[in-house]
């Protein structure tokens, strides 16, 4: 069971790294990369969605070692 909070982080992260896979390998061009002002936008929230998976997989990881 304690395998399973790293599972839904895991799940949740699936389509961001889905999406930035197509953006990189498949779709070529100068249309989809970011401006200089977005890209500081989203390696903002990346960092901030990182950190919350891992506070979140963490928080549920010792929830389930207590209630044992």
């Amino acid at each position: 069971m304690r395998f399973l909070p790293y599972i839904l982080v895991l799940a949740m992260a699936a389509p961001v790294i889905a999406w930035f896979l197509i953006n990189t390998l498949v779709i070529k061009g100068s249309a989809t990369s970011f401006a200089g002002n977005d890209l500081y936008v989203v390696l903002t929230l990346g960092a901030f969605m990182l950190l919350a998976f891992g506070l979140l997989a963490t928080w549920m990881d010792r929830f389930i070692r207590r209630t044992r």
